[in-house]
């Protein structure tokens, strides 16, 4: 077992430190308190085994929310005296913990008012995407009924077209049924007078 004097330094005071090295001591074993010095760093006086001692050292080095621990400094290390039972923050005084808790409060109000703005500030760069968003649509809808109305517009001109060379069609079948139909009774025409011809020569031989 060792026994330390550490000193850290930094954003430690009126953040909460003093109760995050708290929990991080109880869930190590480490055994001692910690407390406020009037320059502003944190004291902390404690007992454990060298291994969780330098575990307890690296664990509290810790920058998060409003905590910025600049360093961490074992001053002083004594033999072991086995008068702590557990760890524990030691106070000053109230109208000094008062203070220090009122001051964290408050930071903790301006974070959270900065929080809500950056929530705010998110919330309307999703309403101009939602816009954006909206736009696009509406022009991709505009572009695929203009596409749509140009593929009317091309199967009216096919359609029609298609009817003006059917007409054409049409006409030229006509003509040449008129056609067959006068070559046709020519032909027949020609064959009838054959015949006749034909009909009045053998006459004309059997009455020879």
């Amino acid at each position: 077992m060792i026994k330390a004097r550490i000193i850290v330094e930094g954003d430690v005071q009126k953040v909460g430190y003093r109760d995050f090295v708290q929990k991080v001591a109880r869930k190590l074993g480490v055994k001692g308190y910690v407390e406020n010095l009037r320059n502003g760093s944190v004291q902390i006086i404690c007992e454990a085994d060298e291994p969780v001692l330098k575990a307890f050292v690296e664990a509290i080095k810790v920058e998060e929310e409003f905590i910025r621990v600049e360093k961490v400094q074992v001053v002083e290390m004594f033999e072991t005296s086995g008068e702590f039972e557990f760890f524990e923050i030691k106070y000053g005084k109230p109208e000094e913990e008062l203070g220090e808790r009122v001051g964290t409060a408050v930071e903790y109000a301006r974070a959270m008012n900065r929080s809500i703005k950056g929530m705010h500030d998110d919330v309307k760069g999703v309403r101009v995407d939602i816009k954006g968003m909206h736009d696009d649509v509406k022009e991709g809808f505009s572009a695929v009924q203009g596409e749509i109305g140009g593929m009317r517009g091309e199967v009216n001109e096919r359609f029609d077209e298609m009817a003006r060379r059917y007409d054409a069609i049409s006409a030229e079948l006509v003509r040449t049924r008129e056609e067959l139909t006068r070559a046709v009774d020519g032909l027949l025409k020609l064959i009838e007078e054959f015949i006749r011809e034909r009909h009045g020569v053998e006459r004309g031989k059997s009455a020879e």
